[in-house]
């Protein structure tokens, strides 16, 4: 049996500041070598900016682990502060309507579905498309900080733009990007309804509101991890 206070000790929530919290969810429900992991990303707004916490990855096959790890990160975070869990149901429909069962009562779960049909900066492109483009975005300007670690920044940095899609091919290990995509989902969490909901408001969320203040102030050294940036 897995001791999951070493693999995930609960100190880490020591950098929580008393900003509500998002966690973002991709979701693999296979375990073969190559197959992708999933992965958990807990963000918390505080001052303007977005702060990953926690980025975990594992693989299982089996609901009921995922159950408790979800669990037992959220163990340490008020209730109070708890937004939101959002799980890509994109291809894994099943998995987050069962999470939503399991975990109902404990944190708010959101289904994500990437194929939907959204308007974003005045055009039309699919959910995954524009949180994606938001996501990096919000990289780029500091108002996202993520946590140092070259594992992290090369998970990131598997993701390329084509044309306005993101594409990305596993590395050697399996490793698909997982990461990013627990990232932006727990970033929607926060920012979804803002470009989901139609008619959008106009223009970037970042520009010429508080979060850009805040921007301006942490600029790109909440992320110089990154280097080269993979976004451009």
């Amino acid at each position: 049996m897995m001791d999951l206070n070493k693999l995930i000790p609960p100190t880490w929530a020591e950098h929580l500041k008393g900003g509500k919290v998002c966690l973002g969810l991709d979701v693999a429900s296979t375990i073969d070598d190559k197959s992708n992991p999933s992965a958990l990303t807990v963000t918390e707004q505080w001052e303007g900016i977005f702060y990953e916490r926690l980025v975990v990855r594992w693989k299982t096959d089996d609901m009921d682990v995922m159950k408790s790890i979800i669990r037992h990160v959220l163990d340490p975070v008020q209730k109070s502060y708890r937004k939101a869990l959002v799980v890509d149901k994109s291809n894994e429909k099943f998995a987050a309507n069962k999470l939503r069962k399991m975990l109902a009562g404990e944190i708010r779960v959101i289904g994500f579905a990437g194929n939907n049909t959204v308007i974003f900066e005045g055009e039309k492109t699919d959910a995954k498309t524009a949180m994606g483009s938001a996501y990096c975005a919000a990289l780029e300007d500091g108002i996202i900080a993520m946590p140092a670690g070259k594992w992290l920044r090369d998970d990131h940095r598997l993701v390329k733009r084509n044309g306005a899609k993101f594409e990305c091919k596993p590395d050697k290990d399996g490793n698909h990007a997982d990461t990013f995509d627990a990232g932006k989902l727990a970033y929607w969490g926060f920012i979804g309804k803002s470009f989901v909901v139609v008619p959008p408001e106009p223009g970037r969320r970042d520009v010429n509101n508080s979060w850009a203040q805040a921007a301006n102030q942490a600029g790109l050294w909440n992320n110089q991890n990154l280097d080269e940036r993979p976004f451009a």
